[in-house]
């Protein structure tokens, strides 16, 4: 269906508005219509292309697999789409996840008597109840 990846970029960032593609691109329309009948663009244009289908994020390493969004602004990733808000309080929900952690620990430090003290109890009882059951033969 898609001659090159400069194709399939192109009609999923333009569509068929060849003036929209020609304006964003520097090009004239003739000019994008030879391209995408080639199936291939000069060399800076797929460049300009790739960077502004890929939302000006770098094609490599960990950002290979997103893509920002022209149409809704948001980033596309293999685990669905982030907003820019989302971006904005990651810090928080880290300041939170940190916070939530140390009062976890903290809890756990006080009440780590108490669960030694439980666990006595429960051999305790467990003893109680096997010389019950030894005496009474059941």
């Amino acid at each position: 269906m898609f001659k090159s990846e400069f194709h399939r970029q192109y009609l999923s960032l333009f569509g068929y508005d060849y003036a929209k593609g020609a304006k964003e691109l520097g090009v004239s329309e003739r000019q994008i219509r030879r391209y995408l009948k080639a199936g291939k663009a000069s060399k800076p244009v797929e460049k300009l292309l790739n960077i502004i289908y890929r939302g000006y994020l770098p094609d490599f390493g960990p950002w290979s697999d997103c893509k920002i969004s022209i149409h809704d602004h948001t980033m596309s990733t293999p685990w669905g789409g982030v907003r820019a808000s989302d971006v904005q309080l990651v810090h928080r929900y880290k300041w939170s996840a940190r916070e939530s952690e140390g009062m976890y620990k903290k809890l756990k430090e006080q009440n780590k008597t108490q669960d030694q003290y439980l666990s006595d109890l429960q051999t305790q009882l467990l003893d109680i109840i096997g010389e019950i059951s030894e005496r009474t033969g059941s």
